[in-house]
């Protein structure tokens, strides 16, 4: 008997199969974790592989035509009659499956002509099932009510939806870029990383071709794949090219192309191949469109490429895709304008001279997708040992957020920020000295002068540089003198005074929580009146230097394996039973968008939680001080 709980997963397709390609990677990578049904809204070729893990339902498929207007793919239904038989079968498979959560592609972001069907199956599961909204990287953003759709997408969104998964890296392109309602999403939007299909690509595979075109499922294909036949003439001899026209490219066009490319020496075509990412890694160029699963392919194959985006009727997405990619100098970009046979066979030239560098995106977004799901669905039961350590509470617990690394991938920083300010807690930022500029320093002093009671900077080493030539890393260790630990430590301080003045805690981290008896000698030397590592170090016991350790770490590994969420909670939930006050180390440095997903879940527990009293580790310096003078 299948145990997994059931998911329902929407998807149409109109003009090719971008949508469905990612959707049934997905879906496929769901299905480790639910029990999946695909509702299958376009066209669907014979020879596309389903995924044998989940359960494919192919509504009376609609589409669009030349003018953008819907039209029936099913000759012996009219669009009205479709529409009516999809609503029903959409409700009744709903009503059958009672899934625990429902994944809709685009909507509302898009397809709003399938907003008939899709807003009664919204108001059927509001309360009663989870609703994920996947969407790709770069939407569409040249409507001519652009600001009208882009609200009416946020206000169902705020209304219907638990979460938005953007198959994106935040460092390729963020949902703002193209998105711009002037009501902001009250939901959790996480970007996953790229989903990508898990066929195997060995790189090793000798070179079969020195051309690969494609041109994704063929519906918009018709001009690259001739262009490209005829810019074989303008190649140096003995090329050989393969093109693949996709499914969707009309029989007639298709049979043209084959017999134009037998006139040709080297020149194959194929209508389909199921794994293009291989095909691509057996060639020395690839030349294709930029569609989401083809640029995916490209990273995965690390084939050197040309893309020549699409962009008719306004649609910008390719574009925008192939300049982010050109950036990180992925591909070489034609515009669709430019492209002759000539001015192709010069860019294949030129791709092929060159070397593909290796992918620096996060290519994990159907496992992040899955983890995030399944944390909705069950409603981050992982934290359920801490939730109730909150609850058996009888006395106040104490919690400060130590952030290391300050100077580093700000806008991970900023990010932390953000979340701190939306759940009203507070957070100690070790600042890396070497790493302050102008802007960053004028960001945390704006911060820290805004809010001193739930935001505070304090000294992380200098240039948080490791100096022991063995053993583990350490800027402060037994590797330096006393006059280099002085000298950096004094430096470092000068720095931040610079920037913050007063405002900076005279607290210091030192970097990977590690320094010497000395380096606490030397701080007290320079005015610093706590010093914060991990709890595990033995307190150096100088006078007037309160130690306040961090009693979690975040990133915390066994035997170099990160502990899973539900280890992390366990141990959390121990201290809050057994101790007054409690600190979590964060690198938001490190931090990807399943870890601030996590985090996110945890402030929000720790906020509702009457027991817990956010504070900073000057605050509990403090009231240590005034407990010892109390003492005495």
């Amino acid at each position: 008997m299948d145990h997994r709980k059931k998911l329902l997963f929407y998807c149409q397709h109109s003009l090719g199969m971008g949508h469905l390609v990612r959707s049934f990677a997905l879906a496929e990578q769901i299905s480790a974790d639910f029990e999946v049904t695909l509702l299958n809204g376009g066209r669907l070729p014979d020879e596309f592989p389903i995924p044998r893990s989940i359960t494919t339902i192919n509504l009376p498929p609609l589409g669009f035509d030349q003018a953008n207007q819907l039209v029936s793919l099913n000759e012996s239904l009219t669009v009205e009659e479709a529409q009516a038989q999809r609503e029903k079968l959409i409700r009744e498979t709903y009503g059958e499956l009672e899934p625990a959560a429902i994944v809709i592609e685009l909507f509302p972001f898009g397809r709003k002509k399938f907003r008939n069907e899709l807003l009664p199956l919204l108001e059927l599961a509001k309360g009663k099932s989870k609703v994920i909204c996947s969407l790709r990287d770069i939407l569409v953003g040249q409507r001519r009510d652009q600001s009208r759709h882009d609200e009416r997408a946020a206000e169902i969104v705020n209304r219907y939806f638990d979460a938005v998964l953007v198959h994106s890296d935040m460092n390729f392109c963020r949902l703002g870029e193209t998105f711009r309602p002037q009501t902001p999403l009250k939901v959790p939007v996480v970007y996953t990383g790229f989903v990508t299909s898990k066929n195997p690509v060995d790189l090793t595979s000798p070179k079969k071709q020195n051309v690969i075109v494609s041109a994704g499922g063929g519906m918009v294909g018709e001009k690259l794949l001739n262009t490209a036949l005829e810019a074989v003439d303008h190649l140096p001899p003995g090329y050989k090219m393969k093109l693949i026209t996709g499914a969707f490219l009309p029989e007639d066009e298709a049979l043209q192309l084959t017999e134009l490319a037998a006139e040709k020496n080297g020149v194959e075509v194929v209508r389909f191949v199921q794994n293009l990412a291989q095909e691509m890694s057996e060639s020395d160029v690839s030349v294709s469109q930029c569609g989401y699963n083809t640029a995916m392919d490209i990273l995965r194959s690390q084939v050197s490429s040309v893309v020549v985006p699409f962009g008719d009727n306004g649609d910008d997405e390719q574009m925008k895709r192939a300049r982010n990619l050109e950036r990180l100098e992925a591909v070489r970009v034609l515009e669709n304008g430019r492209m002759t046979p000539q001015t192709l066979a010069a860019e294949i030239i030129k791709a092929a001279a060159q070397t593909q560098p290796k992918n620096s995106l996060s290519l994990e977004g159907g496992s992040i997708s899955a983890q995030v799901i399944t944390d909705l669905v069950d409603g981050n039961s992982w934290l359920k040992p801490v939730r109730k350590a909150l609850e058996n509470r009888k006395t106040p617990l104490r919690v400060f957020f130590r952030d290391d690394d300050g100077g580093w991938k700000n806008e991970n920083l900023y990010r932390l920020i953000d979340l701190v300010n939306e759940f009203k807690l507070s957070l100690d930022i070790a600042v890396i000295p070497s790493e302050l500029d102008e802007s960053f320093g004028t960001a945390l002093r704006t911060l820290v002068n805004r809010d001193p009671q739930r935001f505070s900077v304090h000294q992380h080493g200098f240039n948080h540089s490791n100096h022991e030539l063995t053993g583990r890393k350490c800027e402060f260790g037994e590797s330096r003198n006393r006059t280099q630990q002085f000298t950096d430590i004094a430096v470092g301080k000068r720095r931040l005074q610079d920037f913050f003045g007063g405002a900076a805690a005279r607290v210091f981290t030192p970097p990977w929580n590690r320094c010497t008896a000395e380096t606490a000698k030397l701080l007290r030397e320079l005015g610093f009146t706590v010093l914060s590592r991990e709890h595990k170090a033995a307190p150096f016991g100088v006078d007037g230097l309160a130690e306040i350790p961090v009693t979690l770490d975040w990133f915390a590994k066994r035997k170099g394996i990160p502990l899973s969420p539900k280890e992390i909670a366990r141990s959390l939930a121990s201290q809050i039973n057994e101790q007054s006050s409690i600190g979590i180390m964060l690198h938001h440095a490190a931090m990807d968008d399943y870890e601030f997903f996590k985090l996110r879940a945890l402030f929000a527990l720790l906020s509702e939680s009457e027991n817990v009293h956010p504070c900073l580790i000057s605050d509990l310096a403090l009231k240590k001080s005034l407990s010892a003078t109390h003492i005495r």
